[in-house]
């Protein structure tokens, strides 16, 4: 048994991330634990996994404390943390990445057989995780694949999932699922943190809800239901309000026209004024790629893209952004926003980043009125890295509705967003689609379903498919692995 004793955890800003926080984690058995952006999760786990050291409270395995010092002596002690976003060594290969963990934890593996067990694995559990491959080429999902069979491969007693399932496929999630149950009859302990209720109703033994830094409750399988964990996690819920739109058909405002780059092969599409269009696929299969081709941050080595009726194939992301191009990249800090400044800065120089004379005063009124629009839970003045995932995200959508562009582009916007977050950002991007356009690249099928007007199914950099409303599920999901 991994045992959480009363754990706190006070940033030197102040902040209590975790308040006397319990929680046990017991071998042979999946463990849930949920809660909004900023309930305390991610730094629970990071404390049971080595990567931060509490204020004050215990960790005790078997009944014995331990303390850690570092990641890699509780690697040692059979601990295992799978990171929503995994950190894999640019530069490397897949093989080599996987043996530098081993040896963090002091295990050895022949080159050859360490290839071979890769391989075996991945195939036995439908990830596909190509051994030779450069970490620094794979997309999100793929990245995930790789950390889902580390622990595996390492003998890991406890393993803990950091909202794993973020950036894949219905399909890889279900595989992962899969890694999950058969680490369960092993007698491993997982510890399963995610938004996806659906996900953990159908995996997991017991819930937790964690809510500002405390433990608010938590139920056993057979007494957990969705409406019961979203109580705990937000109070009363809300039903969302209103009903998807419809697209109205007016004109193209954004139009692909055989596009050819990296990954993506011929790629043709179309989204006309009014309309949300979803882009679906499993991960790796080119979207990255496309969303970076429409942006500008990637060359198209062959076709044309039109905005409004405009060429803008050789214009820079800057070019295509004062034209009318709205951009919601996946990685929020460091694509979206610039981590070290603050919230006011972030909204300014995005809107205008060409003046050489800054008026702080313009500045600061600028993020206020871009704020007014979608409110966040913090100030002007806040450290953009100090938000959470979900304000961050709210920041990015209040200074894109500022802009009020021709068309969104979005790409996995709701990634690791609690509930009430998924909502409203789900909302911002229909706000922003009704005087315009919206492109939605997203690997959650069901928030395609939920907001798109048509659906282009990509598979190996292609269009294979393209539906529209009534959507027929079974044959998307047949587009998706062909």
């Amino acid at each position: 048994m991994f045992f959480a004793d009363r754990i706190t955890v006070v940033y030197p800003t102040g902040t209590r991330a975790n308040e006397e926080v319990s929680l046990e984690l017991r071998g042979g058995e999946i463990l849930a634990l949920l809660g909004e952006n900023g309930a305390g999760k991610t730094t629970l786990a990071k404390v049971m996994a080595g990567l931060l050291r509490p204020t004050s409270g215990r960790l005790l395995i078997d009944g014995e404390e331990v303390s850690f010092r570092s990641y890699r002596e509780a690697l040692a002690r059979g601990i295992y943390y799978v990171s929503q976003h995994p950190q894999l060594i640019e530069g490397l290969t897949v093989l080599e990445d996987v043996g530098l963990t081993l040896s963090l934890a002091g295990k050895r593996a022949a080159r050859g057989e360490l290839r071979e067990a890769i391989r075996r694995l991945s195939s036995k559990l439908g990830l596909k995780v190509e051994p030779e491959s450069l970490c620094e080429e794979l997309s999100a999902g793929e990245r995930q694949r790789v950390e889902a069979i580390k622990p595996l491969l390492l003998g890991s007693r406890f393993v803990i999932f950091d909202e794993p399932t973020t950036h894949m496929s219905p399909l890889e999630a279900r595989a992962l699922g899969e890694i999950m149950k058969e680490m369960k009859r092993e007698g491993r302990g997982v510890l399963f943190i995610s938004h996806k209720l659906k996900e953990v109703m159908e995996l997991a033994d017991r819930v937790v809800v964690m809510r500002r830094g405390k433990v608010v409750g938590g139920l056993r399988r057979e007494e957990a239901d969705p409406r019961k964990i979203l109580e705990l996690m937000f109070g009363e819920v809300q039903a969302p309000t209103g009903e998807r739109r419809e697209g109205a058909r007016g004109e193209v405002l954004l139009e692909l026209r055989d596009v050819k780059s990296f990954r993506v092969r011929s790629v043709s599409l179309k989204v006309r004024m009014g309309e949300v269009v979803g882009v679906a696929g499993v991960a790796g299969n080119g979207q990255r790629e496309l969303f970076e081709v429409i942006t500008g941050i990637r060359a198209a080595e062959g076709g044309r893209i039109f905005l409004a009726g405009r060429d803008i194939t050789r214009l820079s992301p800057g070019e295509r952004i004062k034209l009318g191009l709205s951009l919601v990249p996946e990685d929020r800090l460091g694509w979206a926003l610039v981590p070290g400044l603050d919230v006011a800065t972030n909204v300014y120089f995005a809107l205008d980043s060409k003046r050489f004379i800054i008026d702080w005063g313009e500045v600061k009124e600028v993020a206020q009125r871009a704020l007014s629009i979608v409110p966040i839970a913090g100030s002007p003045d806040s450290r953009v890295e100090s938000l959470s995932g979900g304000n961050m995200q709210r920041l990015i959508l209040a200074r894109e509705l500022y802009r009020d562009p021709k068309v969104i582009v979005a790409m996995n916007p709701t990634a690791g967003l609690d509930y009430a977050t998924t909502r409203a950002v789900r909302e911002m991007i229909v706000r922003l689609s009704e005087k315009g356009g919206a492109l939605l690249i997203s690997e959650d099928l069901d928030e395609l379903l939920e907001l798109a007007d048509r659906i282009y199914v990509m598979s190996r950099g292609a269009i294979v498919g393209e539906h529209s409303r009534p959507f027929d599920v079974e044959r998307i999901a047949r587009d998706m692995v062909s």
